[in-house]
Protein backbone atom coordinates (compact mmCIF):
# COMPACT_ATOMS: atom_id res chain seq x y z
CA UNK A 1 0.00 0.00 0.00
CA UNK A 2 1.05 3.72 -0.79
CA UNK A 3 1.44 6.06 1.96
CA UNK A 4 0.18 9.92 1.63
CA UNK A 5 3.60 11.56 2.14
CA UNK A 6 1.71 14.82 2.06
CA UNK A 7 -0.71 13.71 4.50
CA UNK A 8 2.37 13.12 7.35
CA UNK A 9 4.11 16.02 6.10
CA UNK A 10 0.45 18.01 7.26
CA UNK A 11 0.43 16.02 10.32
CA UNK A 12 3.72 16.53 11.49
CA UNK A 13 3.46 20.37 11.55
CA UNK A 14 0.58 19.99 13.83
CA UNK A 15 2.08 20.63 17.32
CA UNK A 16 1.00 17.70 20.33
CA UNK A 17 -1.78 19.71 22.79
CA UNK A 18 -1.71 18.18 26.12
CA UNK A 19 -4.70 16.34 27.68
CA UNK A 20 -6.02 18.87 30.89
CA UNK A 21 -9.15 16.71 31.28
CA UNK A 22 -7.50 13.43 32.05
CA UNK A 23 -8.13 12.90 35.61
CA UNK A 24 -4.78 12.32 37.99
CA UNK A 25 -5.88 9.48 40.13
CA UNK A 26 -8.46 7.76 37.74
CA UNK A 27 -9.09 4.84 40.57
CA UNK A 28 -10.86 7.52 42.73
CA UNK A 29 -13.05 8.26 39.82
CA UNK A 30 -16.68 8.14 40.97
CA UNK A 31 -20.33 8.09 39.08
CA UNK A 32 -22.25 11.42 39.83
CA UNK A 33 -24.57 13.32 37.44
CA UNK A 34 -26.93 11.93 35.00
CA UNK A 35 -27.46 12.87 31.10
CA UNK A 36 -30.97 13.46 29.67
CA UNK A 37 -31.72 13.69 26.42
CA UNK A 38 -34.48 14.02 24.67
CA UNK A 39 -35.55 10.44 24.89
CA UNK A 40 -33.62 8.59 27.76
CA UNK A 41 -31.37 9.68 30.72
CA UNK A 42 -28.09 8.27 31.25
CA UNK A 43 -25.76 7.33 33.77
CA UNK A 44 -22.20 7.36 34.14
CA UNK A 45 -20.11 4.22 35.74
CA UNK A 46 -16.36 3.74 35.48
CA UNK A 47 -17.36 0.45 33.88
CA UNK A 48 -19.24 1.58 31.17
CA UNK A 49 -17.17 4.47 30.02
CA UNK A 50 -14.35 4.47 27.16
CA UNK A 51 -13.54 8.08 28.56
CA UNK A 52 -12.40 6.66 31.60
CA UNK A 53 -10.56 3.79 30.28
CA UNK A 54 -8.76 5.83 28.34
CA UNK A 55 -7.91 8.08 31.01
CA UNK A 56 -6.86 4.99 32.88
CA UNK A 57 -4.51 4.01 30.19
CA UNK A 58 -2.82 6.63 30.09
CA UNK A 59 -2.40 7.44 33.59
CA UNK A 60 -0.95 3.56 33.73
CA UNK A 61 1.29 3.37 30.83
CA UNK A 62 2.76 7.10 31.60
CA UNK A 63 5.09 6.11 34.49
CA UNK A 64 6.21 2.73 32.49
CA UNK A 65 7.12 4.88 29.16
CA UNK A 66 9.20 7.18 31.46
CA UNK A 67 11.64 4.31 32.15
CA UNK A 68 12.02 3.82 28.82
CA UNK A 69 13.81 7.40 28.96
CA UNK A 70 16.55 6.07 31.35
CA UNK A 71 17.87 4.05 28.81
CA UNK A 72 21.10 5.37 27.48
CA UNK A 73 23.47 4.32 25.03
CA UNK A 74 25.46 2.74 27.31
CA UNK A 75 22.93 0.31 28.91
CA UNK A 76 20.53 0.13 25.62
CA UNK A 77 20.83 -3.94 25.51
CA UNK A 78 17.81 -6.83 24.66
CA UNK A 79 18.20 -7.52 28.12
CA UNK A 80 17.78 -4.58 30.10
CA UNK A 81 14.96 -3.32 27.56
CA UNK A 82 12.93 -6.61 27.60
CA UNK A 83 11.80 -6.07 31.13
CA UNK A 84 10.37 -2.64 30.02
CA UNK A 85 8.50 -3.91 27.47
CA UNK A 86 6.90 -6.75 29.56
CA UNK A 87 5.84 -4.16 31.87
CA UNK A 88 4.15 -1.77 28.65
CA UNK A 89 2.52 -5.05 27.02
CA UNK A 90 0.88 -5.44 30.51
CA UNK A 91 -0.25 -2.40 31.18
CA UNK A 92 -1.42 -2.50 27.56
CA UNK A 93 -3.04 -6.25 27.66
CA UNK A 94 -5.42 -5.13 30.61
CA UNK A 95 -6.84 -1.98 29.12
CA UNK A 96 -7.76 -4.36 25.61
CA UNK A 97 -9.71 -6.21 28.39
CA UNK A 98 -10.99 -3.82 29.70
CA UNK A 99 -12.22 -2.09 26.05
CA UNK A 100 -13.93 -5.65 24.76
CA UNK A 101 -16.00 -5.30 28.01
CA UNK A 102 -17.45 -2.54 26.76
CA UNK A 103 -18.81 -4.23 23.51
CA UNK A 104 -22.46 -3.43 23.19
CA UNK A 105 -22.52 -0.88 25.63
CA UNK A 106 -24.62 1.86 24.75
CA UNK A 107 -22.82 4.69 23.11
CA UNK A 108 -23.89 7.42 24.97
CA UNK A 109 -22.88 5.39 27.89
CA UNK A 110 -19.56 5.05 26.94
CA UNK A 111 -18.71 8.75 26.34
CA UNK A 112 -19.88 9.84 29.43
CA UNK A 113 -17.18 11.87 31.82
CA UNK A 114 -17.68 11.45 35.53
CA UNK A 115 -19.50 14.53 35.65
CA UNK A 116 -21.82 13.06 33.03
CA UNK A 117 -21.38 15.09 30.21
CA UNK A 118 -20.80 13.41 26.84
CA UNK A 119 -17.75 14.15 25.53
CA UNK A 120 -16.75 15.59 22.11
CA UNK A 121 -14.91 13.74 18.88
CA UNK A 122 -11.79 16.25 20.05
CA UNK A 123 -11.70 15.07 23.80
CA UNK A 124 -11.53 11.01 22.40
CA UNK A 125 -9.23 11.56 19.67
CA UNK A 126 -7.07 13.63 22.02
CA UNK A 127 -6.60 10.66 24.41
CA UNK A 128 -6.37 8.62 21.95
CA UNK A 129 -3.40 10.46 20.33
CA UNK A 130 -2.13 11.11 24.07
CA UNK A 131 -1.55 6.91 24.56
CA UNK A 132 0.33 6.54 20.98
CA UNK A 133 2.66 9.35 21.62
CA UNK A 134 3.64 8.11 24.81
CA UNK A 135 4.17 4.81 23.92
CA UNK A 136 5.50 5.12 20.25
CA UNK A 137 7.26 8.10 21.72
CA UNK A 138 9.11 5.82 24.31
CA UNK A 139 10.25 3.05 21.67
CA UNK A 140 11.33 5.33 19.21
CA UNK A 141 13.77 7.28 22.22
CA UNK A 142 14.82 3.85 22.83
CA UNK A 143 15.32 2.87 19.00
CA UNK A 144 17.28 5.78 18.51
CA UNK A 145 20.67 4.77 20.90
CA UNK A 146 20.58 1.06 19.43
CA UNK A 147 22.42 -0.35 17.32
CA UNK A 148 23.36 -3.55 14.81
CA UNK A 149 21.78 -6.73 16.28
CA UNK A 150 20.27 -5.03 19.33
CA UNK A 151 18.10 -2.49 17.14
CA UNK A 152 16.85 -5.51 15.10
CA UNK A 153 15.67 -7.29 18.18
CA UNK A 154 14.09 -4.51 19.90
CA UNK A 155 11.85 -3.81 16.50
CA UNK A 156 10.58 -7.28 16.73
CA UNK A 157 9.49 -6.41 20.66
CA UNK A 158 8.51 -3.18 20.00
CA UNK A 159 6.23 -4.13 17.03
CA UNK A 160 4.47 -6.92 19.37
CA UNK A 161 3.75 -3.44 21.74
CA UNK A 162 2.85 -1.87 18.62
CA UNK A 163 0.33 -4.79 17.76
CA UNK A 164 -1.25 -4.43 21.31
CA UNK A 165 -1.81 -0.20 20.57
CA UNK A 166 -3.33 -1.02 17.11
CA UNK A 167 -5.90 -3.44 19.18
CA UNK A 168 -6.56 -0.66 21.51
CA UNK A 169 -7.44 1.52 18.23
CA UNK A 170 -9.45 -1.06 16.71
CA UNK A 171 -11.55 -1.43 19.67
CA UNK A 172 -11.95 2.22 20.19
CA UNK A 173 -13.11 2.87 16.17
CA UNK A 174 -15.59 0.05 16.18
CA UNK A 175 -16.68 1.41 20.10
CA UNK A 176 -17.63 4.47 19.09
CA UNK A 177 -15.96 5.33 15.56
CA UNK A 178 -19.49 5.39 14.27
CA UNK A 179 -20.66 8.29 15.76
CA UNK A 180 -17.88 10.24 16.52
CA UNK A 181 -17.46 11.81 12.91
CA UNK A 182 -14.20 12.71 11.86
CA UNK A 183 -12.55 10.72 14.40
CA UNK A 184 -9.54 9.16 12.10
CA UNK A 185 -8.84 12.24 10.82
CA UNK A 186 -8.56 14.04 14.66
CA UNK A 187 -6.08 11.48 15.55
CA UNK A 188 -4.57 11.58 12.26
CA UNK A 189 -3.71 15.21 12.89
CA UNK A 190 -2.34 14.71 16.51
CA UNK A 191 0.05 12.15 15.95
CA UNK A 192 2.41 13.55 13.35
CA UNK A 193 5.38 12.75 15.39
CA UNK A 194 5.11 9.37 15.97
CA UNK A 195 3.87 8.30 12.46
CA UNK A 196 8.13 7.65 11.65
CA UNK A 197 8.31 5.34 14.44
CA UNK A 198 4.98 3.46 13.43
CA UNK A 199 6.77 3.18 9.77
CA UNK A 200 9.79 1.67 11.30
CA UNK A 201 8.22 -0.82 12.94
CA UNK A 202 6.51 -1.98 9.72
CA UNK A 203 3.28 -2.44 11.94
CA UNK A 204 1.45 -2.18 8.79
CA UNK A 205 2.58 -5.55 7.96
CA UNK A 206 1.37 -6.62 11.44
CA UNK A 207 -2.26 -7.76 12.55
CA UNK A 208 -4.46 -4.66 12.97
CA UNK A 209 -2.09 -2.62 10.74
CA UNK A 210 -5.05 -1.47 8.12
CA UNK A 211 -5.92 1.02 11.10
CA UNK A 212 -2.79 2.54 11.28
CA UNK A 213 -2.72 2.52 6.99
CA UNK A 214 -6.34 4.32 7.73
CA UNK A 215 -3.85 7.14 9.70
CA UNK A 216 -1.00 7.22 7.30
CA UNK A 217 -3.07 7.36 4.04
CA UNK A 218 -6.74 8.29 4.83
CA UNK A 219 -7.80 9.07 1.01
Amino acid sequence: MMFSFKSLAVAAGIAFAAMSSVCATPATVTPTADVTTTTQTYTYTQEKSIVYVLEKTKYEVTPVVQKFHYITKDNCTVENVTPLVEELKAVLTVSIGELHALVGVDVNVLLLTSAGVKVTVAVVAQLVADILILVFGALSFVLGLAHGAVYTTLCSLFAVVGGLVGTILSIVLSLVGGVLVGLVAAILALIGEVVAIILTLDIISKPLGFFFCAFLDPS
